[in-house]
């Protein structure tokens, strides 16, 4: 495990230019190499409580022992990525926390927080992102974490760490499969 049970352990901006955005976090913050793909949700997103379209580009790569998330929304989008890149443009979107999934929706939810985004992913993993605007500019993001981001955070961290600078752009599906062991 990168980081402890109730830390942060990634920081997301949303981007309008995924390239841009990678250069910049390669060359300036020396952080990646970022592993990026293309995420389209027709079905199993809520976005403000309504059935919504969440269609976005990622990308993932580590600085040190925090995990950086790039989010550029695509055109048929309609979720909090969006909605924050057209009210303010580009920059801070969330933070994610390693905490249980059931445990940290029953605590957040007693604190009067609520939900902005709820998806469930094609492996079936929960993801809410908690509105907290008004105190930090943007949200809070939990999720099943015990499925498949872990190894996939694992594998992307190891590449981090034995990085040269070589490659600094890498396609996230085979990665995915590669991480979690079946690529057999």
């Amino acid at each position: 495990m990168l980081q402890p049970e109730g830390s942060v352990i990634e920081l997301c901006y949303v981007v309008a230019d995924m390239d841009t955005a990678i250069l910049h976090w390669t060359t300036k913050m020396k952080a990646g190499p970022f592993f990026v793909g293309d995420m389209h949700f027709e079905t199993g997103h809520r976005y403000r409580g309504q059935p919504s379209v969440l269609s976005i580009r990622v990308g993932f790569g580590f600085s040190g022992g925090v995990l950086i998330e790039l989010v550029q929304p695509l055109v048929s989008d309609r979720s909090v990525f969006s909605e924050v890149l057209s009210q303010r443009g580009p920059g801070y979107h969330h933070v994610m926390l390693r905490e249980d999934f059931d445990a940290a929706h029953k605590r957040l939810t007693a604190q009067g927080l609520k939900p902005a985004l709820e998806c469930t992913t094609p492996l079936n993993e929960r993801c809410v992102l908690f509105d907290t605007r008004d105190v930090d500019g943007g949200y809070i993001e939990i999720m099943d974490l015990h499925i498949s981001f872990g190894k996939l955070t694992e594998a992307i961290a190891r590449a981090h760490q034995n990085w040269d600078g070589s490659e600094p752009v890498r396609e996230l599906g085979p990665h995915l499969i590669e991480s979690m062991g079946a690529h057999q």
